[in-house]
Parts: C-alpha cells; structure tokens; sequence
C-alpha cells in the first residue's frame, strides 16, 4: 500500500495543488518559500499518529488567492493504490472506476473537510434555489460565519479531486454565480463515508524527521527524543529480575548519599537557622535525600549520547562537541533506526518524511545517504533545495514546487515523458545542472563561451547576476537541446526556456557554384548547411510551445560579439595576451576592419587559437558598463526571465548611471550624474524607471525593458 497522488484545496500556499507518487523515494524539490513545508504538514495530518486527532484549521490556513476565505472549504486528499484485504484498508477502498458496481477494491480515498457547518451550508444553497438571489444577501450569509461554525471531517472511499476547479464549483460552491449543491443530499461517492470506529493514522507507522533541527534539544526532550524512544522499547524486554536489581542498587546508591556526613550537615545547618529565625512551633523539619530515579523508564532517559570524530580514535565527546553537520547526521540515523524499531508488521503501511536533510551535511553525505534510504516496503518522502540530493533522485519521481502569486506552483518533469527520454535526462542531470529545476527561467547555450561569458555581461553591463534574476544558464555540450528542453512544457515544467545556438551564416560571400571553393569556402559553406538544418529542425520543436523559444547568432557567438560594437574588448584581450607590438597592431587593424569576411575570420581564429573556453575567459576581463550585449541574447534574457521586479529595475538604473559617471563611449556629454540625483529624488519607483526610459531611450536597460513588456 502506497500514496500515489495527493491533492489540495486552499491550504495555506496551496490553492489548487495535485501531485502524483511512486512506490520507494519521491522527492519534492523547490525554492526557500514554495511551500515544502506546509506540504509535509498537509500529508502528516492525515497519516501521522503523533498529530493532533482534532485537526483545528486557522483563518491564516486558507489560501490568500481565495480572498474572502467565509464559506470556502479546506480539502487534504490521499489517494492510496495496493490496498491489501484487511479491514483498515478497505474502510478507504471500493474506490468508484465506472458503472454503479463496478469497483477496484486495490484503490482508495482518504479525505480531510474542513468546512461550514451544514445549517450554514443549507442556508447557501436555499440561496442559490432562490431566482432573486443577490450578492448581498449571499455577503450577510457569509458574514455571519466565524471559524466556530466549521467542522472537520474525515471520510474515506470518495471519488471526486477536489484540485480540479469544476469539482470545487459543483461539490462546494460557486461563489461568483452563487450556486451551491444540497447538504442533505448524501454523496458518498463523491464525498467518501465519514470514518467512524477506526482510525486510519493508528494503522500507518509514520517518521518524521523535521529541518532546522536543534539536535541537543531533541535529544532531551522526553517526547520527541528518538533515543528515547529506542530504549523505551528495549526498556520491555529487560526481564523482571534485572529490573528489580537495577533498581534496588540505585535505592543503595541514594542511602548512600543521603547517609553522607557532609549531606546530614548541610541538612541539621538548615533546620537550626529554620528554628532560630522562626521557633520550635513553625519550623518544619527538613531533610536532605538523594533522588536518583529507581524507576527503569527513567533511568533510561538518563542515557546520553557520546560521540568520536572518525579522525580522531579513541576520543569521544558529548553531542554538541561534534560540528552540526554530524549532530544531524546522528539525529537522522536514530530517526531511521526509530522507525524500523516503530514499524510492525500489523501496520497497514509505512511512511517515512525526511524535512531538508541538507542541512548543515557535507555534500557526499546528502547523496549517500539519499542512495540509501530506498526501504523495502516503505514509502519515502524528501524534502530539499539541495542540487546534490535533486541530482541523485529520479525525475520520474519527483516533485517541483515553484513560488507563485498567493499560491504554490507544482511540477512533474516527467509527465507523459517515455523510459528512454527519462533516463537520458537522469543521466544528464548532474549536480550543476539540476539547478535548472529551481530556476524562474533557463538559457540552454552549446558551448564554453557562452557559458563563461553571458553572465559575466549580465553582471558587468547591467549589475546583477543571472542567479538574482531567477535564471539559470546551463551548457549542454553535445547532448543536444532536445534532451533538456523537453522538460520545459505545459504538461512538466511550466517555466521559460531560452535556447542560444548559432546560425552559422557564412562570413564570406559565397558563389552560387560549388566548383572552384577553396578549403575555406568548403569550410564556411558546410557550416552554413548544418546551420540551416540545425534552425529548421530547433524552429519546428519549439513551435507551438510557449515555454520554449530558440534565439540564433547570425554567425556565430565569438562573431556576433565582436560585431556588436566590441571589438575594444577583443583588442584588450589581444593587448593582454601578445608581446610583440608588431603582432598587437596587425591583429588589431584585423579586428577593426569593417568587413566581416576579414573581422570575424581574425576573431575566430584567436578563439581557435586559445581554446574558445579560455578565450571567454580571457575577454570576461576586459568587459565593462559599456560592453554591448548582443541583440540576440538580450532576446533570450528577456524571454527566460518575462517579468522584472520594479526593485531589480530600479537596483540596475542606479548602477547604470553609477557606472556611466566614470566610463561612457567617447562624446557622449551626458550629465550622469545629475540624471542619478533626479532618479533617486523620485518616491516611487516606477515613475523613476518611467523617467529613465525618457532619458536614455537607447541603453540597454530601456531596450530589456521594451524586449520584457512588449
């Protein structure tokens, strides 16, 4: 018996939320603030033991999107698969697959409602009968709604998902046409059975291991101590005589201190100061005795943990002596040692929820430890914003949890995806790739230089790195961008996907006649055939996708650069690099020359000549303010990241205008400096923004603004 899907209604960041699951480890994966945790919270109320049976919801439980949350329901639902024939089992099975009994006693619902109660639901549909209904008295109904008026209730067997929008409008209610269905017609298949007499999180064996743990207080807590928990339950198996002998010998033991000269003198001190400050008649006697527990469960909560680094044999320390990392990888042992001591065989299902095991542990540990937990016969859920442990999951079982406006966005990279394309993905998705998973948008580039050079121009000309701009820009090499972009669609990750590549036009003229090419023209031609083809073939995926989008060098990356008003960089570089001042001027007058066929045919051979990675670098030197970002790739920086925060536009006008102070092209008598002041003399933002557009209608950030808002 596993979960295979979960679905969520108006939970807190979770609007309207399903994800599917797979037997063994699944992995939920996102940024700080997607809602991971909530999530855990969402699963735990229904399966986890240790939660409170009275679920009591808040008004900040409701999703903001909702607005007004009076009337609407909160809805947590498992869907479980494998159902075995015991009688737990089935009190959430027969789960509805067709005809009136046709039935798959293998599946099951379990449902958590929290909703009004059924005089106010009865009082909304009488409403919706009445032909004069108006919003208002539908706003008195509401109004008079207060969280004393909902209940919560558990039902198994049902047969609606509540995540879809057409469910909620039917089965709840539509509050804008003001339409809600009967209460007192039962629909038990599209509601489930309400669960009396049995308990279905008593019949599930459930740990959970939390993020931003504080270890040493765990582990002296009395009810959340795992090492306790342990001992607890070897505390039955210790036989009744080595009890009674334990616990005679610490009864000896406190005698023994209490017996102690120095202890009776301490105790006749207090007494005689007692009687003089107060009399014979209201002193009370006072002794002073040893209280060391006899009580076995209490000796055992006496225990502690000491601890040996690896590197150092033959010392051991208290807990908090070892760094964090190794407190939490302690913490997250005793928890999975906890629950294959808790787990019984009576139990109809196991379930592990490891929260961010990331924290505070070496890189080599997330990953060996996430290879590890693959228990038989146990379902596992991680938590993480890690790329270590995302690039050793399966996407075929993971989750995405992406910020949205008021509500969670969820992903599954593999949707409708076929084993071979699965694997090939798996395969590429490293440690520095999968960050692409986590990112608001992604640029797929082919080569070295882009990879090296593209966010050193982001940085230098518009001061701020593709990482704060949510962007993530990946090198596939040779693996071929239908690989990766495949994952970037509306039925996986709903997320922009840039992809740069090279047109390869010929920088020479080439005759229409083949005969007579030299080896170079042979050269030039080839590239320009295999970039028509490459173009055709990339412009025909991309089509009809709306996440994906191919932005192409006319030649190519090393040429478009230099043709972009560059070439100060490349001289630079080549200054940097020569020694000889002959071979400066000669590369120089190359590079300067307005032809393309003399231009671009120098730059690529000095790209060919240093390696075209070491080359990036070498020009990433020489770029600043002024550096031009080729057309082509502020198309593609604009498309991966569609909208811009007004702070972040305003952080790069102010370093625009910083920077062009001191270093601006030759003749440009602009007064920065007094554009700056009146930029920063504005209260609000957008006008500031507004106001620099009209002032410097053809820099670089006027025309990413134009590019992102068109």
């Amino acid at each position: 018996m596993y979960i295979s899907k979960l679905s969520i209604r108006n939970f807190r960041n979770f609007s309207n939320a399903s994800l599917d699951f797979n037997k063994g480890v699944n992995t939920i994966i996102g940024e700080n603030g997607s809602g991971k945790t909530n999530l855990f919270h969402a699963i735990r109320i229904m399966i986890d033991e240790s939660m409170p049976r009275i679920t009591k919801l808040f008004e900040t439980d409701f999703n903001r999107s909702i607005g007004e949350w009076k009337g609407h329901w909160i809805i947590i639902q498992l869907e479980f698969q494998e159902l075995d024939s015991s009688e737990e089992a089935q009190s959430i099975a027969m789960h509805k697959i067709g005809a009136a009994d046709d039935f798959d006693s293998t599946k099951g619902t379990y449902s958590l409602y929290f909703r009004p109660r059924i005089d106010f639901r009865r009082s909304l549909f009488e409403l919706s009968e009445d032909e004069d209904k108006t919003d208002d008295e539908l706003e008195k109904i509401l109004t008079g709604i207060s969280l004393n008026d909902y209940e919560t209730v558990f039902a198994g067997r049902g047969n609606i998902d509540f995540s879809i929008d057409d469910n909620y409008l039917k089965y709840v209610g539509d509050f804008e046409s003001i339409t809600f269905p009967d209460p007192d017609e039962e629909k038990t298949d599209v509601y489930g059975v309400k669960m009396y007499g049995i308990s279905i999180p008593n019949e599930f064996a459930c740990t959970f291991a939390k993020a931003l743990r504080d270890v040493e207080s765990d582990l002296r807590s009395y009810r959340d101590n795992p090492l306790l928990n342990l001992l607890r339950d070897n505390e039955k198996n210790i036989s009744v005589a080595k009890k009674a002998e334990i616990e005679g010998q610490v009864e000896v033991l406190n005698n023994n201190i209490s017996g102690l000269d120095e202890v009776k003198g301490v105790s006749t001190g207090i007494t005689q100061t007692i009687k003089e400050a107060v009399g014979e008649t209201y002193a009370p006697n006072v002794n002073i005795k040893s209280e060391l527990p006899s009580d076995m469960e209490k000796l055992l909560q006496s225990l502690k943990l000491w601890v040996g680094d690896p590197d150092e044999e033959g010392h051991e320390g208290r807990l908090w002596e070892l760094s964090l990392g190794g407190a939490n990888l302690i913490y997250l042992s005793l928890k999975l040692l906890e629950f294959e001591k808790v787990k019984k065989e009576n139990k109809i299902a196991n379930f592990i929820l490891i929260e961010e095991p990331e924290a505070h542990i070496h890189t080599h540990i997330q990953k060996t430890l996430f290879q590890k937990l693959d228990k038989q016969k146990t379902q596992v859920f991680i938590s993480t914003h890690s790329t270590h442990i995302s690039s050793v999951s399966a996407i075929s079982s993971m989750n995405i949890l992406g910020r949205g406006k008021q509500k969670a966005e969820i992903y599954n990279p593999s949707k409708n995806l076929d084993g071979g394309d699965i694997v090939k993905l798996e395969r590429y998705l490293d440690t520095n790739r999968t960050n692409l998973l986590f990112a608001k948008g992604v640029i797929l580039v082919e080569g070295d230089a882009e990879h090296i050079l593209i966010p050193e121009l982001v940085k230098k000309v518009l001061g701020v790195s593709l990482d704060e701009l949510g962007i993530s820009i990946i090198n596939i090499g040779s693996t071929g961008f239908e690989n990766v972009a495949q994952l970037f669609h509306e039925e996986r990750v709903q997320r922009n996907c840039s992809i740069l590549t090279d047109n390869d036009l010929s920088i020479v003229e080439l005759p229409d006649s083949l005969i007579g090419d030299s080896d170079y023209e042979k050269s030039c031609r080839q590239s320009e055939i295999s970039g028509k083809a490459r173009k055709q073939k990339l412009d025909a995926y991309c089509k009809g996708n709306k996440y994906l989008r191919p932005f192409y060098a006319k030649h190519t990356f090393e040429v478009d650069f230099l043709l972009a008003n560059n070439s100060f960089e490349i001289i630079a570089t080549v200054n940097k690099a020569y020694k000889q001042v002959a071979d400066k001027k000669r590369i120089k007058k190359l590079i300067e020359d307005k032809d393309v066929a003399i231009s671009g045919k120098e730059v690529l051979r000095l790209a060919e000549k240093f390696g075209k990675g070491w080359f990036a670098i070498m020009v990433s030197e020489n770029i600043d303010n002024i550096t031009i970002i080729p057309k082509y790739i502020l198309k593609a920086i604009s498309f991966a990241c569609p909208s811009f925060n007004t702070n972040t536009l305003f952080s790069i006008a102010k370093y625009r205008l910083k920077k062009l102070e001191t270093r601006h092209f030759d003749g440009d008598d602009t007064d920065y400096k007094k554009l700056l002041s009146e930029l920063i003399s504005f209260d609000n933002q957008i006008e500031a923004i507004e106001f620099y557009k009209k002032q410097l209608p053809e820099d670089v950030l006027t025309k990413l603004i134009h590019l992102a808002y068109a």
